[in-house]
């Protein structure tokens, strides 16, 4: 949240800013010489503003700078909400370059002068406080621990209700479905989605209401319900291009998995070629990333073994480059394990699998740098399928404890009784595994014993393990 504007260009700016014309607002900002003609109010504006601009437009580091600056004028000022703004747009950014520790340390810092505040009582000290916990529930989202940010997006959602503020209760509502979702439990997911999508409706936020649609498609494509996932983000789409929205290349992205998991891969191909006119225009890095990715994936679909090397060396391009987007490098680095098993279930060469190894390590190292626990559950599991097709029984067994230790842990009730049934169904089918290992069995019927297949699908269908992509 942006503090009340007054200087007249600054406002323009701010206006350009609230309609997402962010290149128009920054020239705005470019032309200023903040020194010499504007205030010391002013000048934290101005910085905020710039802070936020960059911020949106991916330039962290730059945002970073301006948000240090805006702090910096804030002390100057001696004013606990213009500090506790700089602050929460600090956490912020260091939230989105995947630096959790830093977000927390200074959002809890904005709690502490919140606290010695004198003004409880006050309209404006309850809204600080319901933003300072909205933010220290997504700071916990990044730290992995989910259960913390439920708490704190709990709270911060009752404070929103008690002084009806509307803004708020979307914000609350919108990362209560994230949240649920990336725990697993699908239908509470759905549900705030949806009231997410009516909020947004009534406020007639029409950013809002395209990330509501979009995050309403992407859950109904993950769940399989393909018609109400295109409806959505076809719905979506529209009114991207009836206010020129920046959202337009992640809504069509949402809709070009959609028709690619349902298998229209004609409308795919035609949505990805529209997505190209986009990447073309420069506008934001991660677009060409994105992009590339699914030109891999549609390579990937084709039957001809030619466009699964191209394929095959896009994910690895992808999961080489160094970029903050680990959302893209954990993306390919799973088709890449997927295109290895295809291999491997169709040749019977165990070769194959000893290509997979290097990039679960890969996948396993994000997951416990960044706190992702449920992906790190996942990881243990595919693990303990593969050993179970070489008939490594016990390593099979301990892999699959250390998953449900993850779960437990941290709250993942829906993934544990998951990870339980599959621990119960390695002891039924001891047996069986038993005369394929006297019998040894082909790899294929191996790999249908443990599931391999079901479990790269789980991988391939979750988008929203991190979440510094915004869809919404």
């Amino acid at each position: 949240m942006l503090p009340i504007i007054y200087n007249q260009k600054l406002k323009q700016a701010e206006n350009f800013k609230n309609n997402w014309n962010l290149k128009e607002a920054l020239n705005i900002l470019n032309d200023f010489d903040e020194e010499k003609v504007l205030t010391t109010h002013e000048r934290f504006q101005f910085y905020l503003l710039k802070s936020s601009i960059l911020h949106d437009l991916f330039s962290s580091k730059e945002a970073l700078n301006y948000a240090e600056l805006a702090y910096k004028e804030s002390k100057e000022l001696k004013s606990d909400y213009e500090i506790i703004n700089s602050l929460m747009l600090m956490s912020q950014i260091f939230g989105g370059t995947l630096e959790p520790s830093k977000s927390v340390q200074v959002i809890n810092e904005a709690e502490e002068i919140l606290a010695r505040n004198n003004q409880k009582s006050s309209h404006e000290f309850k809204m600080m406080k319901g933003y300072v916990l909205l933010h220290k529930g997504c700071c916990n989202f990044g730290l992995g621990k989910l259960n913390r940010c439920l708490m704190f997006l709990g709270e911060a959602s009752q404070l929103a209700k008690d002084i009806n503020d509307k803004k708020l209760i979307l914000q609350t509502t919108k990362w209560l479905g994230f949240t649920y979702g990336v725990k697993g439990e699908s239908d509470l997911a759905l549900k705030y989605q949806k009231r997410y999508l009516a909020l947004a409706i009534e406020l007639n936020d029409k950013q809002e209401i395209i990330g509501a649609h979009n995050t309403l498609g992407m859950k109904f494509t993950e769940r399989g319900e393909f018609k109400r996932a295109i409806e959505l983000l076809e719905n979506g789409l529209s009114i991207c291009y009836e206010i020129n929205s920046w959202k337009t290349f992640i809504v069509s992205s949402s809709l070009f998995e959609a028709f690619l998991k349902s298998n229209s891969l004609e409308k795919a191909q035609q949505c990805h070629n529209r997505m190209g006119a986009l990447v073309k225009q420069g506008t934001y890095k991660f677009n060409d990333l994105i992009y590339r990715l699914q030109e891999a994936l549609l390579l990937k679909k084709t039957p001809h073994k030619t466009s699964h090397s191209k394929a095959e060396k896009i994910f690895k391009e992808v999961a080489d480059k160094e970029t903050t987007y680990i959302e893209f490098k954990i993306g390919a680095l799973i088709n890449l394990c997927d295109l290895y098993l295809t291999r491997l279930k169709e040749t019977s060469n165990l070769k194959e699998l000893d290509k997979i190894h290097p990039y679960i390590d890969k996948i396993r190292t994000i997951a416990e740098n960044e706190g992702v626990h449920s992906l790190l559950a996942e990881m243990y599991s595919l693990q303990a399928k593969l050993r179970l097709v070489v008939f490594k029984f016990k390593d099979a067994q301990e892999l699959l404890a250390s998953a449900l230790n993850i779960v437990d842990i941290h709250g993942l009730k829906l993934l544990a009784k998951r990870i339980e049934t599959e621990q119960a169904e390695l002891s039924k089918n001891f047996l069986k595994w038993e005369k394929l290992k006297t019998t040894g069995g082909k790899i294929s019927e191996r790999m249908n014993l443990a599931r391999v297949d079901e479990q790269i699908q789980i991988l391939l269908q979750k988008r929203d393990y991190l979440k510094n992509i915004s869809s919404s």
